[in-house]
């Protein structure tokens, strides 16, 4: 009775996720322009957990279709709070909702996510910075990703978006409300060049972390521990967020170059040749 009742439900969440993935796979393809590097840093056949800088609500949506990987992420909970925001979050999305301030009504979110880290491979999704962060300095990092790491005993793999629009300002009406904040995001990085920089993945039981932390008996052990997983995942991140930059800096002086040159050989400029310096162009200016 129980194959037959997972059999079903499989079935079902099948069914349910087809809007999901044609809208995605839309999205990648036809509508935002994104190029992965480093994505052979990603374990092969394991279960882990991603863990995201976060500047818009559409991120979500981005790294789904860069990653091509079905991701379950945790979101705050005000982003469920009626029928349509919550429909979209968890069929669009792919998100569980965690409850910051009425930590009860976690077990239910807590339950599902161990029951879903038992299957043979998932992957988690945390914005581990707790909020959306327009600027370009990476924020604290909340504890969440390293907890969830700790008890899963799952890696963590860092991986930063970058050239993203920041979208609407975060003190407008709209911007204050999360899920129109996201359907907007994905307006505003329309044709838009992104990039994602895959980090190396960090171990929750590394030598490099636990070395020192062998007793977690006191509460001032753990929390060294997620301390020293969080000061990993913000290096990687800066570190990621540094390669991208130079990336694109090293990009656009090649690009200045190749148009100096375009400028003295007029008759060298092909139409493809063409495209590419207005597309980058575009890149740059962005």
């Amino acid at each position: 009775m129980k194959v037959l009742k997972k059999i079903i439900n499989n079935f079902f969440n099948a069914i349910l996720s087809i809007p999901r993935i044609l809208f995605i796979n839309f999205y990648r393809i036809f509508v935002v322009r994104i190029k992965v590097f480093n994505k052979k840093r990603i374990p092969k056949d394991r279960s882990l957990i991603f863990a995201f800088n976060h500047t818009t609500g559409a991120d979500t949506i981005i790294v789904l279709g860069a990653l091509r990987k079905k991701i379950y992420f945790l979101a705050g909970s005000d982003r469920f709070k009626n029928k349509f925001s919550s429909f979209f979050m968890r069929k669009f999305a792919n998100s569980i909702p965690i409850f910051k301030k009425e930590f009860i009504k976690n077990f239910k979110s807590f339950k599902e996510l161990f029951r879903i880290s038992k299957e043979k491979k998932v992957f988690f999704g945390i914005f581990p910075e707790g909020h959306l962060n327009k600027s370009t300095v990476i924020k604290k990092i909340h504890s969440g990703t390293a907890y969830l790491s700790y008890k899963t005993k799952l890696p963590i793999v860092p991986v930063y978006i970058h050239n993203l629009s920041t979208g609407l300002n975060p003190r407008s009406s709209l911007g204050k409300k999360p899920v129109w904040e996201g359907i907007f995001s994905l307006f505003f990085n329309a044709f838009r060049k992104v990039n994602v920089f895959v980090g190396e993945p960090i171990e929750p039981v590394a030598e490099n972390i636990i070395i020192e932390f062998k007793d977690f008996k006191n509460k001032k052990s753990y929390k060294e521990f997620v301390n020293a997983i969080n000061n990993t995942i913000r290096e990687q991140f800066i570190k990621l967020q540094s390669e991208a930059d130079i990336l694109i800096e090293d990009k656009t002086e090649m690009d200045l170059e190749k148009n100096k040159e375009n400028k003295l050989n007029p008759e060298s400029l092909t139409a493809d040749s063409l495209l590419d310096s207005l597309e980058d162009k575009k890149l740059a200016e962005n």
